[in-house]
């Protein structure tokens, strides 16, 4: 009898020390800098949201946030290296939309889109908008329309397959009828700079990474993606003025590998919407031409589950392929 109470003794001192350990651990998170990885090359909305937000994220958390560009591969190459870290904490991610696409495009990703990670706060919107080089001889839509259906197989790039870049121009080719040469890139940086060299013809982007090129009349704004018009681009049309119902956002939001403590992943939400609250955050974001969601966790699910959902139906459909399909 004395051996079991000895046992039961021994067994409650072990789980007090546990929960106490866990307990000093969450309350010392963080103690080392933490990584913030960028599936994307620099340049791009990704990495433009990481650079508004790493060094007031750090701030809040009481360590600095370095961030680390990872591309390729649709931004799945970073996304597999998170989903493989030790989820503590100290790795986080910034998803861009292809989150919600990569499973049904790519062969043999090395994680589950749903279960591997941990979707914490989906900060911006961009609206897409649509241009074209700028000698290429269209003003406007119906004017670019025209020309694609007088040239098939001219190209048009994006940051990567199944982006909203490749969503929308997906979208606008089942409308009209348009046969078009898809070039994806390892993000929007490299996409800009064979567009501002004439290697491609037309492209759909964030209007926070092409506004500068825009305003310096190096690319020609023919329409924006969005419900309304942009404040930032008030004399360029929406595409649903032509083709009603296109709209696919760029979106960035905040991930980690999935199984963060709870305390862990409180400290994390918290302070992230408190970055989003801030006021010079919002202007920065407004600025370069995002607009501030800063959603709950759950929120962040929800958008991930409706844009998967679009891209089943595109693919379905054929008119969102690739050779990694």
């Amino acid at each position: 009898m004395a051996s079991i109470y000895r046992r039961l003794f021994n067994a409650t001192v072990f789980a007090v020390c546990a929960s106490a350990s866990a307990l000093v651990s969450a309350e010392g998170y963080p103690h080392q800098p933490i990584r913030l990885i960028v599936p994307f090359a620099a340049g791009g909305a990704v990495d433009q949201t990481a650079r508004i937000i790493s060094v007031a994220l750090g701030e809040k958390l009481g360590q600095p946030v370095v961030i680390e560009n990872k591309p390729g591969a649709g931004g799945s190459i970073g996304a597999a290296e998170v989903a493989r870290s030790k989820p503590d904490g100290y790795t986080l991610m910034l998803a861009l939309d292809t989150q919600a696409a990569n499973y049904q495009i790519m062969k043999a990703l090395r994680y589950d889109t749903f279960k591997s990670f941990d979707y914490l706060n989906l900060l911006v919107t961009t609206p897409q908008v649509l241009v074209t080089r700028g000698d290429l001889p269209v003003k406007n839509l119906e004017e670019l329309i025209a020309y694609l259906k007088a040239h098939p197989g001219t190209t048009y790039g994006t940051s990567g397959v199944a982006s909203a870049g490749h969503v929308n121009s997906a979208q606008m080719a089942l409308a009209r009828q348009l046969k078009t040469t898809h070039v994806p890139y390892k993000g929007a940086a490299p996409m800009i700079t064979d567009l501002l060299g004439g290697h491609i013809d037309f492209a759909f982007a964030g209007v926070s990474v092409l506004l500068p090129h825009i305003q310096a009349g190096k690319v020609r704004a023919i329409a924006v993606g969005s419900s309304k018009r942009s404040a930032l681009l008030p004399g360029v049309p929406t595409m649903s003025e032509s083709i009603p119902g296109l709209e696919y956002p760029t979106w960035v939001g905040l991930a980690a590998p999935s199984g963060l403590p709870a305390d862990v992943r409180r400290k994390i939400v918290s302070a992230t919407a408190e970055v989003m609250r801030n006021p010079e955050i919002a202007k920065r974001f407004a600025q370069n031409g995002f607009d501030v969601v800063s959603s709950t966790p759950e929120e962040f699910k929800a958008r991930l589950a409706k844009d998967s959902g679009i891209l089943e139906d595109l693919i379905r459909r054929k008119v969102l392929v690739s050779e990694q399909l």
